[in-house]
C-alpha cells in the first residue's frame, strides 16, 4: 500500500504543474456565496491547491505515526482529489452556461429556465466546494484524536 504522504506529494506536484501549464492567463472562477461574488484566478487557485497538496504531503510524512486512523487519511486524500475535480469542472461549467446566459442577456432575451438551471448548478458546486474545504480539516481531527488516544494509552 502506498503511503499517503507520497500520494499527496504526487497530487501536489501534478496540480502545481497543471496550474503552470494548462489554464489561460485570463481564466477565472466565480464563487457566489450568499449574494457575494468571489472571482478567483484559475492559475492562482490551482497553484494554491498544489501547494496545499505539498503541505499535506509534508505533514503526513512527519506525523504519520501520530495519526489515529489510516482510513481517515484515505478519506482526506479522496476529499482533496474531489475538491480538485470540483474546481476544475466548475471552470468548464461556468464558461459553457455563463457564456450562453451572457449572450442571451445581451440580446435582451434572458431565458428563466437557463438562469434557474445555472443557479441550481452553481449552488451544487458551491455547496460541494464548501463541504470539501471543511473535509480538509479531517487531518487535524485525525491528528488530535490520535494524540489523545496515544496519551491515554500510555497513561494506562
Amino acid at each position: 500500500m502506498f503511503k499517503i504522504s507520497l500520494l499527496f506529494l504526487v497530487a501536489g506536484i501534478l496540480i502545481f504543474a497543471f496550474a503552470v501549464f494548462v489554464p489561460a492567463k485570463d481564466s477565472s472562477i466565480t464563487i457566489n456565496f450568499y449574494e457575494t461574488y468571489y472571482v478567483l484566478s484559475s492559475i492562482s487557485l490551482f497553484k494554491f491547491l498544489g501547494l496545499l497538496g505539498l503541505i499535506f504531503a509534508g505533514l503526513y510524512y512527519f506525523t504519520e505515526d501520530m495519526l489515529y486512523s489510516k482510513t481517515w487519511s484515505v478519506m482526506h486524500l479522496i476529499s482533496f482529489l474531489c475538491l480538485i475535480i470540483n474546481v476544475w469542472t466548475w471552470g468548464f461549467v461556468e464558461r459553457v452556461y455563463f457564456g450562453n446566459i451572457e449572450s442571451n442577456l445581451s440580446n435582451n432575451n434572458p431565458s428563466t429556465t437557463d438562469l434557474d438551471r445555472f443557479t441550481r448548478i452553481q449552488q451544487f458546486y458551491v455547496g460541494t466546494f464548501i463541504m470539501m474545504i471543511i473535509m480538509q480539516f479531517l487531518y487535524v481531527l485525525n491528528l488530535i484524536v490520535g494524540l489523545v488516544y496515544r496519551k491515554t494509552g500510555q497513561e494506562n
